[in-house]
């Protein structure tokens, strides 16, 4: 009975980090399901320069996965031995590898957009291009935004945090469709350019605050631990 019991508390463990962690997956195709039908609707150039761009765009998406991936099992190693320090200083180093890496993409990445739709689209027109370079003249600049949002919600996560990452999510999922809906009709195709960039400061705006402040806490309660066992 013990043994089961034991496994119970293990797989409500799992299940409670796991789920949110998969739904946010989920989250995000729709968002991006509503971003396509918003080009969609803007004509076959629209459709063949944006996914030229998504394209490129990946690039990045998946470095900063990679990157979120190392500083997961970092964070939760020394979260579960109560060595805040050590997280501190990784996501301090994972911060800077990551945003250099964004950096170095949003260059060569704007640097060959040209390039880029050739790879995809033969013989495109100017108008595809224009499509093209216009989603990655929007996305690019904001890596930056990228590489922070996956680092502080890969580290809350890791810190047995799941209620923040997914209210995050949340937030990523109505700023995107609201900028494909609302700046879309307003502004056209910009609407769809800035609905990440828009979606990425949104969800910043909730975990970076929440990373300090569960920082502070566990400062707080190490503090207190240690003048318990002075007394």
């Amino acid at each position: 009975a013990g043994d089961f019991s034991g496994f119970g508390r293990t797989a409500a463990s799992h299940l409670r980090v796991g789920f949110p962690m998969a739904f946010q997956m989920s989250v995000m195709c729709i968002g991006q399901l509503a971003m396509q039908a918003a080009v969609n609707a803007l004509g076959s150039a629209a459709v063949a320069g944006y996914t030229a761009a998504t394209k490129a765009d990946q690039v990045s998406v998946l470095v900063n996965n990679a990157m979120g991936m190392a500083i997961s099992g970092y964070v939760a190693q020394n979260y579960g031995a109560g060595k805040q320090e050590r997280i501190r200083q990784g996501v301090r180093a994972c911060l800077i590898q990551t945003e250099t890496l964004n950096v170095l993409m949003c260059v060569g990445i704007l640097l060959l957009r040209r390039q880029i739709v050739a790879l995809f689209v033969t013989g495109a027109s100017e108008e595809i291009i224009a499509y093209s370079n216009g989603y990655l003249n929007g996305v690019a600049p904001f890596y930056v935004l990228l590489g922070l949002l996956l680092t502080y919600r890969t580290a809350v996560q890791s810190m047995q945090n799941t209620a923040a990452p997914f209210a995050a999510c949340m937030i990523e999922l109505v700023m995107r469709i609201g900028s494909t809906v609302l700046l879309t009709r307003a502004f056209g195709y910009f609407g769809v350019c800035i609905a990440s960039p828009l979606a990425w400061a949104g969800a910043c705006c909730l975990l970076i605050p929440v990373y300090y402040r569960m920082m502070r806490a566990q400062g707080t309660r190490r503090t207190q631990t240690a003048d318990v066992l002075r007394i």
